[in-house]
C-alpha cells in the first residue's frame, strides 16, 4: 500500500512529545547531560535547589538553541553591548546572540545585571521567544507565561511567577524548548511531505452516502479538497465577533437539616468548564460570567481514590476536616473512584463521529484540531471497534458507515477530507448519527462523539428542542460524549444539556494535549461507563450539623423524591473515573429547634454527621441498585492531598463566581493549599493549575 502522510503522522509526534514535556526533572536532566548542554560542578553536582543567576540561563538556552541548529545566533555586532558586561566576561559570547537575536533584554539603564537570580517571569519570556511562538513586543508578563504554558515550556516549573527559579526548573525549561524545537521540524516535515501528497491528489476520498444537502464542501467530502469558489455559505468566523453563551445558575445556599434533611444530586463526570476557563486565562481575561462551573474544576483531576473491593462498580469514601476558606465551619469531602478496566479487557466499540463541518468550523481551533483530535483516539483503537462518521453542515452526510477500526487508512483519509464550509443543521446531524449508532449497535459501548462549537443555525436549534431529542434517544442505550471546540461562537449551554440529558459526558478541547487527555490518556474513563444514572441522597444529622451547603453541582440537584425513581435521568460514570463533592457543614451548637405543630423534630443522638445513600444502574440496566454508609464526625486535622487539591480547586471556583460564601479564600490561599495537595501528578495538570491561579493576577 502506497504511504500515507496524515495529521495522524503529526498527532503521534505530538503524543510522544507532550508526554516528554510533561516529565519530571529526573528526565529532563538525564537528557540535557546525555547532550552535554547540562554537567555540573567540578564534582558533577547539579546543585538542583540552587537558584540561577540570568547568566547562567542564558548560557544554558544559548545551548540549547545550538544544538537545534539555530540560525538566530549569529553575532557580530558588538554595539548592542550592555553596560556592565564586556567580553572578558565568561558569559559574553552566550550572552550577546541572545541579546542580538532580542531574546533577551536588559534594564532601562542598558544593565543586564548577569549574577541576579532569573525569575520564573523573565525564564518564561526567555523560553517563549527561543521557541518562536510570540514576539518581542507583547504584553509583559502576561502574554509571555500564558504563551509558555499553553505550549508546554514550563512543565515541571515549581516557582511561582516573581519567585527566582531553580536550576531544576531551568533545566526542565531548556529540555521542554528543545523538544518543542524538535516537534516543529518534525511536524513541518510532515507537512510538506502531506503536501506534497495532496498535490499528487493522493487524497481523493468519496464519502458513502448523500443524506441531504450537497457533498461538496463543508457537506462531507466529496473527492475535492477545496472549498467550492462559488459558494455562497462558506462564512468566515471573525474573531472579534463574540457571541458564545453560558448559562448562570444560582449558588446553592445553606440549609436547615431540621426543615431540610435531605440534599439530593447527580453527579457530574464533565470537565468542560475547567479547560475552558483555562482558555480565558492564557489569553488574558477572566472566564466570562456562567462559564465557571466549580465542581468541573474538581473533577477536572485525578485523585488517589481508594478502588473498590466488594464487587460494587465503584468505591466511596469520605473524609472531613475543617473548612479552608471559613475556620468556624467543617468540609466533608465525599469521594467516588469507579473500577478500572484494563484495556485489553474492554468490550467493543460502536463509535459514530458526527462533525461540525460548518463554515464557523474553518479556523484552526476547530476542524483542524478535531482532526488531530479524532487522530489521536483512532491511536487506540483496534480490530474490536467499528468507526462510522457523519457531518452535517447545510445538509447531514453519512461519510463512513461501520468501518472496523483497523483500517485506519480509510478512517484517516475520510477525516483528513473534511472541509468547513456552510450553515450549521445539527439538529438532522444528531437523528442521522443516532440513526447509525443503532443501526450498528454492539455488545459493548454505543456511543455518539459530537464534534462542533455548539452553533446550530438550520433547523430546530433551541435548547428546549435540542434537549427533547437526545431525551427521547437515549433509552436506546447508546451515550453522547460532547467534545466542544472553538471560541467567539461557542455554545456552552447546549453542549452541556446535549451531554447531561443524552446520558454522556462534555469536554471542551482548548489544545491537542488536552485531547490527548481525554481521547488518549482517559480514553476508558471518556467512553466506557461503569455505572449510569447515579445519583446522591445525603440526609445530614441535625445534633452535628446546624446547616450545610453543597459546594457546586447546581444544574444537577435533584428532588428528594427523585432519587427513588428510576425513571428520573442522572449522570454516568466512566471506567476509573472519579467524582468529589464537597459540603460545608456549620456545626451544631445545641440551640437547633423548630417548633411543627403536627411532628417531632427532636435531633436523635448520634455520633454520626451525616448518612449517604448512591442509586445506579449497570450500564445495560433498567432497575436501580443502592448503596449506603453513615459518615462519621471525626475531624481529620491533618487532611489528605486529595483533599488538600480538590478544596483548593473548589476555592477557585467560588472565587472565580464570587460567592457570597467565598469567606477568606484568595488566590494566594489557593495556591498554597493546592503546593500542599499536589502529591502524584503524572501529567502536569495540577502544577500547571497553580502556574494558571498564579497567573489569573497579571490579568487583574
Amino acid at each position: 500500500m502506497k504511504k500515507q502522510i496524515s495529521l495522524l503522522v503529526a498527532s503521534a509526534m505530538l503524543l510522544s512529545s507532550s508526554a516528554a514535556m510533561a516529565a519530571q526533572s529526573d528526565e529532563a536532566i538525564k537528557s540535557m547531560q546525555n547532550a552535554g548542554i547540562v554537567i555540573g560542578n567540578e564534582n558533577g553536582d547539579l546543585q538542583l535547589d540552587s537558584p540561577v543567576t540570568r547568566a547562567e540561563f542564558s548560557k544554558l538556552i544559548y545551548e540549547v538553541l545550538e544544538s537545534e541548529n539555530s540560525s538566530i545566533l549569529n553575532f557580530d555586532d558588538t554595539s548592542l553591548e550592555f553596560s556592565d558586561i564586556n567580553s572578558d566576561f565568561w558569559a559574553y559570547n552566550y550572552i550577546m546572540p541572545l541579546k542580538n537575536a532580542n531574546i533577551i533584554n536588559g534594564y532601562e539603564n542598558q544593565a543586564f545585571m548577569p549574577n541576579e537570580n532569573i525569575l520564573f517571569k523573565e525564564a518564561a519570556k526567555i523560553a517563549a521567544v527561543s521557541a518562536g511562538i510570540i514576539s518581542t513586543n507583547k504584553n509583559y508578563p502576561l502574554d509571555y507565561i500564558a504563551a509558555a504554558i499553553d505550549n508546554g515550556l514550563m512543565d515541571g516549573v515549581q516557582a511561582l511567577s516573581e519567585q527566582a527559579i531553580s536550576r531544576s526548573d531551568a533545566i526542565n525549561i531548556a529540555y521542554n524548548i528543545k523538544n518543542f524545537l524538535n516537534l516543529k521540524t518534525e511536524i513541518s516535515n510532515a507537512e510538506k511531505a502531506k503536501q506534497d501528497e495532496t498535490n499528487n491528489n493522493n487524497y481523493n476520498y468519496t464519502p458513502q452516502q448523500s443524506v441531504t444537502g450537497s457533498t461538496s464542501g463543508g457537506s462531507g467530502g466529496g473527492s475535492s479538497l477545496s472549498i467550492s469558489s462559488n459558494s455562497t455559505s462558506s462564512v468566515p468566523w471573525y474573531p472579534g465577533f463574540n457571541t458564545e453563551e453560558y448559562t448562570k445558575e444560582d449558588e446553592n445556599i445553606f440549609k436547615n437539616p431540621l426543615t431540610s434533611p435531605f440534599s439530593t444530586f447527580s453527579i457530574d463526570v464533565d470537565t468542560a468548564s475547567y479547560s475552558n476557563m483555562r482558555r480565558f486565562i492564557l489569553n488574558g481575561h477572566m472566564p466570562k460570567y456562567g462559564s465557571i462551573r466549580t465542581e468541573e474544576l474538581i473533577n477536572y483531576f485525578d485523585y488517589d481514590y481508594p478502588l473498590p473491593e466488594d464487587g460494587t462498580p465503584f468505591s466511596v469514601s469520605s473524609e472531613t476536616a475543617v473548612c479552608p476558606w471559613n475556620s468556624d465551619n467543617k468540609l466533608t469531602m465525599i469521594s467516588i473512584k469507579g473500577d478500572e478496566i484494563p484495556i485489553e479487557e474492554r468490550k467493543p466499540s460502536n463509535l459514530v463521529f458526527l462533525i461540525d463541518v460548518s463554515g464557523s468550523m474553518f479556523s484552526e481551533n476547530k476542524l483542524p484540531l478535531v482532526k488531530k483530535s479524532l487522530n489521536l483516539l483512532l491511536s487506540r483503537l483496534d480490530e474490536r471497534d467499528t468507526i462510522s462518521l457523519v457531518t452535517y453542515a447545510n445538509g447531514t452526510n453519512i461519510v463512513l458507515d461501520s468501518v472496523n477500526a483497523s483500517d485506519k487508512e480509510t478512517i484517516k483519509n475520510a477525516v483528513f477530507s473534511l472541509q468547513a464550509c456552510g450553515g450549521t443543521n445539527g439538529y438532522d446531524g444528531i437523528n442521522k448519527a443516532y440513526e447509525l449508532a443503532e443501526k450498528n449497535l454492539k455488545d459493548g459501548n454505543n456511543r455518539i462523539i459530537l464534534c462542533t462549537d455548539g452553533d446550530f443555525n438550520i433547523g430546530p436549534s433551541s435548547t428546549t428542542e435540542l434537549e427533547q431529542l437526545v431525551t427521547e434517544k437515549r433509552s436506546k442505550g447508546i451515550f453522547v460524549s460532547m467534545l466542544g471546540f472553538g471560541t467567539g461562537n461557542y455554545k456552552d449551554n447546549r453542549m452541556e444539556i446535549l451531554a447531561d440529558k443524552g446520558d454522556g459526558n462534555y469536554a471542551y478541547i482548548d489544545n491537542i494535549k488536552e485531547a490527548k487527555k481525554v481521547l488518549a490518556d482517559e480514553m476508558i474513563k471518556t467512553l466506557y461507563p461503569i455505572a449510569k444514572d447515579v445519583k446522591l441522597q445525603v440526609e445530614f444529622n441535625p445534633s452535628k450539623v446546624k446547616e450545610y451547603r453543597l459546594v457546586g453541582y447546581e444544574n444537577r440537584i435533584l428532588n428528594n423524591e427523585d432519587f427513588e425513581n428510576d425513571e428520573k435521568d442522572a449522570g454516568e460514570l466512566g471506567a476509573g473515573a472519579v467524582v468529589t463533592a464537597f459540603y460545608e457543614i456549620v456545626p451544631a451548637d445545641g440551640t437547633e429547634t423548630q417548633d411543627f405543630r403536627y411532628r417531632d423534630t427532636n435531633a436523635k443522638p448520634s455520633d454520626e454527621l451525616m448518612y449517604l445513600k448512591i442509586r445506579y444502574k449497570d450500564p445495560d440496566g433498567t432497575e436501580s441498585k443502592l448503596i449506603e454508609e453513615p459518615i462519621g464526625s471525626n475531624i481529620n486535622s491533618n487532611p489528605s492531598e486529595n483533599f488538600k487539591f480538590a478544596s483548593a480547586a473548589a476555592q477557585l471556583g467560588m472565587i472565580l463566581n464570587d460567592s457570597e460564601y467565598k469567606g477568606s479564600a484568595t488566590l494566594e490561599n489557593v495556591i498554597k493549599q493546592a503546593q500542599s495537595g499536589v502529591g502524584e501528578d503524572e501529567f502536569g495538570f495540577k502544577h500547571e493549575f497553580i502556574q494558571l491561579v498564579d497567573l489569573i493576577k497579571y490579568i487583574n
